[in-house]
């Protein structure tokens, strides 16, 4: 029986959290939603006719990617099935600028909602 590369490991690591944190996300998000406007996810009437209110949704999502990707690169790709590999963690710097710009992509949505 051959053994399973740790690419293949590490693949199903990232993708397991992704899809984790992202649920979560998803439904924070969904919940923030409905406070705001009263609608649930799948009906999606807040979206209808306003294009640049969908274009921040889909931005929402740019920012909680960019700070998942944080996230990984800080903390999560040190829990590792392949020892020997050398990890380096951001420069501090990226780190604050990503979850900033990240953030800021999320509450900006929640704030064109608002006021829309």
């Amino acid at each position: 029986m051959k053994k399973i590369p740790y690419i293949y490991l590490e693949f199903i690591k990232i993708l397991f959290s992704a899809v984790l944190l992202f649920a979560i996300f998803g439904t924070v998000n969904d919940i923030i939603i409905k406070l705001i406007t009263g609608y649930s996810f799948p009906n999606v009437q807040f979206l209808e006719g306003k294009q640049s209110l969908t274009g921040l949704f889909i931005l929402q999502y740019i920012g909680f990617a960019l700070i998942y990707f944080v996230i990984y690169k800080n903390s999560l790709s040190f829990i590792s099935f392949n020892k020997g590999k050398q990890r380096k963690k951001l420069p501090p710097i990226w780190s604050k600028y990503l979850v900033l710009f990240g953030t800021a992509f999320i509450l900006l949505f929640y704030i064109v909602l608002l006021f829309s």
